[in-house]
């Protein structure tokens, strides 16, 4: 160290030592500005050419180096320098120089870039020992042969760290590679000469053919020269790439910032980059992010594991306090010559809340939010597929409400769909944790009832079920009234798969239906039969009205007082082709239930007002209209063509309805009635006392008749009640002008006791039963049937 002190201060001109350094410095810059180049350019002449041009530069900053320094030396004698020998010291680093970078760039490995090194190394000691050798002076050079093998070996480390440090990844390591080389170049060339001892011999002349200081001195300045030219070139490439690589910088960040999904630029493990969409995401700014290691944004993924194929889910980690599902997938681009890996990060928040609303729409009812048939029918079968001992054995129940129809009619639509939302709601209340209950369409509910194997644990579900959909329901100012019945079967013992069981449980609801409504029926095995029964009827129905199977039947009225004939009640009766006649108890039911009605309503007027036609003027006829028939609008008008059609005057038709027909609709049952009665058709309330607000209803509406149910008349004079009923009712139509007329009359004590009591008519087996049209022609020949009885 002292010896190397002693050179550099006492042998050196140490003005030219620094200009040797900074010829250096800006050499060693200018090769790795070159190399940079070298590595951006694409194509391969292209890279070779700058490649050449960083070789040549690092070589004449050796070159210059070493003899500029040689310049500064003061030997203390004269001195020169061998032609030959200088020109082949440069050729040699040029050779070594460029062998030493091809190893380092084209082989990539860590060995590689150490043999790199180590020629690059090499390359210095030999050019300076080289040039040494080509020193003239008068006298001998000895030696330190220790010195010189320190001096090869530090340059030639120094020279392996540069290259290392100029291939890192870190930029930081990078920028540190020049200063590595430039203390290569110094360490060798000062420790080198630490080892020289010059001795003087005058009898040796210095030889012709040599360089004085002043050719070597403006040869180095030229070789300065160049060296400059190519740092400053260098400067300026590295300006341009910057401004290249700002600008590519900014384009790549704007085209990012354009992408919906989000997008994570990793270098490494490093995130380097990110757009607005994934800042969005994460609610946090671009300089919050950058230099995360990517694991803290997706735990459990690497940079390297994310697949380029596919989208894989991961979990994107919000400030660490909340997770975000997003689906990944990766790319690798080059940015800056260097490999990079673009994540896209698409936020899967959205597609699971439509994929979960789509789910809900498929499973579930989109106006009550009860499960749907698809959800059910697969609860359904999940129960006969489990081998669960809780699921062994279950109930189903089917209902649907029994006046929902004349609501939705009557009321609108969205009074329909509010009351079956409140229906969803109640029904919701009756049911457990483990049960089930769906809307299947319409008005139709199931219910799923888990631990069910008998009446007596199904028994208490139904009759809630009944009694809180019975209570009325208050909407919009409405007091709506339903009510619903229930139809029951068990499983496994009523079906042995979910189609089977959920027949059974339809033809109990129906079995329920028949009962009268508004009660359950359990699942028994005789009710397939009876349906079976019951859909063939219906099939003969339809096919009734086309084959014309159907005849009236009158059954006459007459005066209580006179025993005059006043008219007639038409009667339907139906001559199956295989049954023979069958009962309108039987079929009417049927026919109101499938809409029938209303054809064969239609059919009944139009004959009987046809047939009445024929008779004497003073008679009428009297036609049952079905509270189905009231919900077609067309009514009034139907019934006013047919009795145009027909030549009849309204005044000799007779509309009887019941109560019931009031209670569906009172406020549009009486507007139609209020039009029928303003067209001189007479309006007659049939089976009085039996409905729930007779008197109400007579006070609403004027009738023209009331007639007293035969359930009454039939117990006259015997029974004090029906007595005290029919007296009532006979004085009830007395005060209120309205003509009274006692049905079932069977007897003569029957038709004293009427008459006496003030009522109206009689009608009844004791005037006769009812009989076809021509029957009814020749009984009004006697204008007088029964004797005068008041």
């Amino acid at each position: 160290m002292t010896a190397l002190m002693t050179c550099l201060t006492q042998q050196h001109d140490l003005r030219l030592v620094v200009v040797a350094a900074l010829i250096c410095a800006l050499g060693t810059y200018s090769t790795f500005a070159l190399g940079r180049q070298a590595f951006q350019c694409e194509g391969l002449r292209e890279r070779l050419g700058w490649a050449a041009a960083g070789v040549l530069a690092t070589s004449s900053a050796i070159w210059a180096t070493h003899f500029i320094a040689m310049l500064a030396y003061e030997p203390g004698t004269a001195f020169g320098f061998d032609i030959l020998t200088t020109a082949t010291s440069f050729l040699i680093a040029v050779a070594l120089v460029g062998a030493g970078f091809a190893a380092a760039l084209t082989g990539r490995s860590v060995p590689w870039r150490i043999v790199g090194g180590a020629l690059v190394g090499l390359a210095i000691s030999a050019m300076h020992y080289t040039g040494m050798t080509g020193y003239r002076i008068q006298g001998t050079l000895a030696w330190g042969m220790g010195t010189v093998a320190v001096s090869v070996a530090a340059g030639t480390v120094l020279a392996i760290v540069s290259v290392m440090l100029a291939l890192s990844p870190r930029r930081r390591l990078r920028d540190l590679a020049p200063v590595a080389l430039l203390l290569a170049v110094c360490v060798t060339h000062f420790v080198g000469m630490s080892a020289v001892t010059l001795v003087y011999d005058p009898r040796i002349a210095l030889p012709g053919r040599t360089l004085d200081a002043t050719v070597l001195t403006i040869l180095t300045a030229n070789a300065a020269f160049v060296i400059l030219g190519a740092a400053l070139m260098a400067l300026r490439l590295h300006v341009l790439a910057r401004r290249r690589r700002a600008a590519e910088s900014q384009r790549l960040r704007d085209l990012a910032d354009i992408a919906v999904e989000g997008l994570l630029i990793c270098d490494g493990e490093t995130v380097t980059g990110v757009n607005r969409s994934l800042e969005r995401v994460l609610g946090l700014g671009r300089d919050a992010v950058l230099g995360l290691p990517l694991s803290a944004l997706l735990p459990g993924l690497s940079a390297a594991e994310i697949p380029s194929t596919h989208e894989a889910d991961a979990i994107l980690s919000v400030g660490g306090q909340s997770a975000v599902p997003v689906r990944v997938i990766a790319q690798s681009i080059a940015i800056e010559g260097k490999p990079h890996r673009v994540v896209a990060v698409r936020d899967q928040r959205e597609r699971l809340r439509a994929e979960a609303a789509m789910h809900r729409l498929a499973h579930h009812d989109a106006l009550t939010g009860l499960a749907n048939r698809l959800q059910f029918n697969t609860a359904l079968a999940e129960r006969y597929a489990s081998r669960r001992a809780e699921d062994a054995a279950f109930a189903l129940l089917t209902l649907d409400l029994d006046r929902f129809k004349i609501v939705n009619d009557t009321l609108g639509h969205g009074m329909g769909d509010e009351l079956l939302r409140r229906v969803a709601l109640r029904l919701q209340r009756v049911i457990r944790e483990g049960d089930m209950v769906a809307r299947l369409g319409g008005d139709e509910f199931a219910i799923l009832k888990s631990g069910a194997t008998d009446l007596g644990a199904i028994q208490p579900v139904a009759e809630r079920v009944i009694d809180i959909l019975t209570r009325p329901f208050l909407i919009d100012g409405h007091i709506l009234n339903v009510g619903t019945s229930i139809g029951i079967a068990l499983a496994p013992t009523d079906g042995a798969n979910p189609e089977q069981l959920m027949r059974n449980a339809d033809l109990a609801l129906y079995g329920a239906k028949e009962d009268g409504r508004g009660g359950y029926r359990m699942f028994e095995d005789g009710m397939n039969a009876r349906m079976q029964a019951r859909r063939t009827l219906e099939l003969d129905l339809r096919r009734a009205i086309a084959r014309q199977e159907f005849e009236l039947h009158y059954q006459p009225q007459v005066d209580a007082r006179s025993g005059r004939y006043d008219g007639a009640e038409a009667l339907i009766r139906w001559h199956h082709p295989a049954h023979g006649l069958v009962s309108p108890a039987q079929f009417i039911p049927l026919a109101e239930e499938t809409g029938l009605i209303n054809a064969i309503g239609e059919w009944v007027l139009r004959t009987a007002c046809a047939e009445a036609r024929s008779w004497p003027d003073h008679l009428t006829v009297a036609v049952n209209l079905s509270p189905v028939q009231f919900r077609d609008v067309r009514l009034v008008a139907m019934i006013r063509s047919i009795l145009a059609e027909a030549g009849l005057p309204g005044s000799r038709l007779e509309i009887e309805i019941t109560e019931g027909t009031l209670m569906q609709d009172e406020e549009r049952t009486f507007a139609v009635l209020g039009e029928l009665r303003a067209d001189g058709i007479r309006i007659s309330m049939d089976d009085f006392g039996t409905g729930y607000s007779s008197l109400s209803t007579l006070h609403r509406f004027p009738f023209d008749k009331i007639k007293i149910d035969q359930s009454f008349v039939r117990r006259v004079p015997h029974d004090r009640d029906s007595v005290a009923i029919v007296r009532a009712i006979a004085t009830l139509g007395a005060s209120l002008g309205i003509k009274t007329t006692a049905e079932g009359v069977e007897t003569d004590r029957q038709a004293r006791f009427i008459a006496e009591e003030g009522c109206d008519q009689i009608q009844g087996y004791l005037v006769s039963r009812p009989v076809p049209a021509a029957r009814i022609a020749v009984l009004f020949r006697d204008p007088r049937p029964l004797a005068a009885t008041a």
